[in-house]
């Protein structure tokens, strides 16, 4: 790329309420989340429409975050706590389409960072754990090289990944993020080969080893050496670089995890008809994920059950098929991996091409004769505590020391080794400086809670159909519109965004115990609100005559402190009123209210937010009439919000009355019908044309 005149020094991005987060118990989705992103915060900016915002958030924790929303696993649905009502938030797909949304602004944010450090880290491997850490050590100011032995960085991303998962281009992005910052890249770099590993060591100041697990594990059974028995890595990298393997006619795959569901659904789309696979576990045992083995299936690929490995028939250089024994079980009384068979019922499985899939290991070849050691199973010595090996500035990280997992853990793992190498290079001790993975979450949602909450049902993602997809790489399924994202978002119960007590200020008066749908405070010598039962609606802050309860999640100030700005210039010859509108983001964006040209648009992700002071803030900037947009009778997600709203809006009324204007400037609007109109819409022409009847504003 070329060398840009400027460079900067990039601050991650800090969510509002990110201080008082860290100090509270975390969304179940963030503590699930290996990166701890914060998906909470995310999810309620896509809400409101905020998608650069929400982009911030995304990749601050996660260099990666393209590819995890098109590959992840995402634990953070698995945790989400509206899984106890219908189902969890699809936030995988929502960090998709807020990603996509802000693509040219990602692009215009790339630039040189300054290298101020003096000092020069090298990273071996661009996997997940090799690209977060050389992220954050180029951002602290170091010079940082990437060395990759691919011709393409990305590791297993980009080299084993199929593209019909992981789309190249995607991938790219994210790559694109990283390297912008002024890193040096050498691929088709083989270390042991190109450059000993004591010699890198000597030429920067830190190395980080991030060379996952590129080797797959063969099996000791008869005939399986020989051509037309495939392993799974070799094969999946000849796919991504163009290099066709060679299949038969009936293609059997040994093994259930996530890898071997990629094998046989990759053979399928290069023209295998046959496809099955074979594997130890039942249906509730096997290790990969329920959806991709759903997905295979459709994809008409057959899976053979309590199944092991005994021989490979062959007919000379022909495989005929596999021999295979019942399993009988996989695990021991204490859970641990120890299948035992059945040795006398066996059966022979056809197939003239097989392909193991039964796990992957280190490739250790770049440690040979260097000062770091490995293990007699080739797992590299290192020192949890600090991430160091058994080499002075030689670091690890990644499932080269962790061992299997997912490319988000991969990633949190990076940014921990970055930070060993970061204190290590300043001369700073490491141990007790580390972050720790675990972290404390709100408990599940109360049962007098969840019968207060209303199902919403989860937008479905569509697929192209199975006999579409087998036959092409391309990716196979789509993302959100934006009024299926907005109206996903809108599902989320903002969980750990919720209202704290000042409790210098609180006076114990009671209201919030009054007003709060989900008894969430308790009243003592001062109020106390349970997070475990607050649903971040916001109706509190506003009563509270004290001004002492704020959210975690949001300004209750943002409105009032950005009113000025957003309403802008009064244009003293506009024929048309003024108005500014608080409108609910449910109605805004998912119901699709297009406000007039004359409107100013406050989006809240409930009116149960706006306060009287917010209404009046309109007035003082030069508005001639404020309308507060809500959801129709009975389909606000929250508990009781319509007569505070209603309270607040007369209230409102009352104020500008008793300051000379007319209250009707002031209304709360909902659905009408007017002439097969859209119905918020048609309301909000309606309520312009009743205040410019009133009269414009002094102008």
């Amino acid at each position: 790329m070329a060398k840009q005149d400027t460079c900067t020094l990039i601050e991650p991005y800090r969510p509002y309420g990110a201080e008082i987060k860290e100090t509270r118990p975390y969304s179940p989705c963030r503590a699930a989340c290996p990166a701890h992103t914060d998906v909470q915060a995310y999810v309620g900016l896509i809400a409101q429409g905020r998608y650069t915002e929400a982009f911030e958030v995304i990749t601050a924790p996660n260099p990666i975050a393209s590819v995890c929303s098109m590959i992840c696993h995402h634990p953070c649905e698995q945790s989400c706590r509206r899984c106890g009502i219908d189902e969890a938030v699809a936030v995988r797909h929502l960090k998709r389409f807020a990603i996509e949304q802000a693509k040219e602004y990602r692009r215009s944010k790339r630039k040189l960072v300054a290298q101020n450090k003096g000092k020069s880290a090298g990273i071996i491997g661009s996997g997940p754990s090799g690209l977060a850490a050389a992220r954050d050590l180029a951002d602290l100011g170091y010079s940082v090289t990437l060395y990759e032995r691919h011709p393409v960085l990305g590791g297993m991303l980009s080299s084993a990944i199929p593209p019909y998962r992981l789309p190249r281009e995607v991938l790219k992005e994210d790559i694109d993020d990283v390297v912008s910052r002024g890193i040096e890249v050498k691929t088709n770099f083989e270390v042991g080969k190109d450059a000993k590993l004591d010699d890198l060591a000597k030429k920067h100041d830190a190395v980080l080893l991030a060379i996952g697990l590129s080797l797959s594990r063969s099996l000791p059974i008869p005939g399986v050496d020989g051509p037309n028995v495939l392993l799974a890595i070799p094969f999946l990298e000849d796919v991504a670089f163009d290099r066709k393997p060679k299949l038969g006619k009936k293609v059997l795959v040994i093994g259930g995890g996530n890898v071997a569901m990629d094998v046989a659904r990759t053979a399928r789309r290069l023209g295998v008809d046959h496809v099955e696979m074979v594997c130890l576990e039942n249906e509730q045992e096997i290790p990969a994920w329920k959806w991709e083995v759903d997905e295979a299936v459709e994809e008409a690929v057959k899976i053979n059950y309590r199944w092991g490995p005994k021989s490979v028939k062959r007919d000379k250089d022909k495989v005929l098929g596999l021999e295979v024994k019942k399993v009988l079980s996989v695990f021991d009384a204490n859970k641990r991996f120890s299948p035992t068979y059945d040795e006398n019922q066996t059966t022979v499985l056809e197939a003239d091409t097989i392909i193991i899939t039964i796990g992957q290991m280190a490739n250790v070849a770049p440690l040979k004769n260097s000062s770091v050691k490995a293990d007699e199973r080739g797992r590299v010595e290192w020192d949890p505590k600090t991430h160091k090996s058994t080499a002075k500035n030689v670091f690890v990280a990644g499932e080269v020391v962790t061992g299997p997992g997912s490319a988000i853990a991969a990633v949190a793992n990076g940014h921990r080794a970055a930070l060993a190498m970061h204190l290590f290079m300043q001369g700073e001790t490491i141990e007790g400086k580390l972050p720790i993975q675990e972290k404390d979450s709100l408990n599940e949602m109360p049962q007098e809670v969840l019968a207060k909450i209303c199902k919403m049902p989860r937008q479905k993602v569509q697929h192209l159909a199975p006999a579409v997809r087998v036959k092409t790489m391309e990716h196979f399924e789509s993302g959100y519109t934006e009024k299926e994202a907005l109206a996903e978002a809108s599902r989320c119960r903002g969980c750990a965004a919720g209202a704290v007590v000042d409790t210098n200020k609180c006076m114990a008066c009671l209201t919030c115990l009054r007003v709060c749908p989900y008894g969430a405070p308790v009243v003592k010598a001062w109020s106390e609100i349970r997070p475990d039962y607050c649903q971040a609606c916001g109706l509190c802050a506003p009563e509270c005559p004290a001004g002492a309860i704020s959210m975690v999640g949001y300004d209750v100030k943002e409105i009032r402190n950005s009113m000025v700005t957003t309403v802008g210039c009064v244009d003293a010859k506009r024929t048309d009123p003024l108005i500014v509108a608080f409108v609910c983001t449910n109605r805004l964006g998912v119901h699709g209210a297009d406000l007039p040209a004359n409107y100013r648009p406050f989006p809240v992700h409930c009116t149960s937010r706006v306060d009287v002071l917010d209404i009046l803030k309109a007035f003082e900037t030069g508005a001639d009439g404020v309308a507060v947009v809500r959801c129709g009778e009975g389909s606000c997600k929250y508990e009781k919000i319509e007569p505070r709203v209603k309270a607040r809006v007369k209230r409102g009324q009352e104020l500008i009355k008793a300051l000379g204007m007319e209250p009707e400037r002031i209304a709360l609007l909902s659905a009408v019908t007017n002439n097969g109109g859209h119905p918020y819409t048609a309301a909000c022409v309606e309520f312009s044309e009743k205040v410019k009847a009133l009269g414009l504003r002094a102008k």
